[in-house]
């Protein structure tokens, strides 16, 4: 049985760019010190290949909008909580389960993963909100 659903492009676009500028916010003046802390990045070091990996994360954004965006059209109910509900689970079921495997594989913080993993439940409930409520 194949569904169709309608996406918008303008609202995929639109969700992947708030989403970026969360990170930027979240890594920056939030928490980008203690961060930078628990990646043990040296104060003043200079960030080498920066562009290249804001590039990579906005690519990855609008992937994940997309990817967001079926979901929330094919499986969300109409509006803002349709959207965050489907938001909230993708994040639990594909984000916080591979986070929560760096604790014990990479050997993490906890307190990073939780900076990371934060940042990516944030991303994602604007981005269901925004899908939610643009049809």
């Amino acid at each position: 049985m194949e569904t169709t659903v309608s996406i918008s492009w303008l609202a995929v676009i639109v969700a992947a760019i708030v989403k970026f500028a969360i990170g930027a916010v979240w890594y920056q003046p939030l928490f980008g010190k203690r961060w930078g802390k628990l990646m043990k990045v040296p104060e003043g070091a200079t960030a080498d290949g920066m562009t290249q990996a804001l590039i990579v994360g906005f690519v990855g954004d609008l992937i994940m909008a997309y990817v967001l965006a079926r979901f929330v059209a094919h499986y969300g109910d109409a509006g803002i909580g349709g959207g965050l509900l489907v938001a909230f689970m993708a994040w639990l079921g594909f984000v916080a389960t591979l986070m929560a495997g760096q604790i014990y594989y990479e050997k993490k913080p906890m307190e990073l993963i939780a900076i990371n993993a934060g940042y990516q439940l944030v991303g994602l409930l604007v981005m269901g909100a925004i899908f939610g409520v643009w049809h």
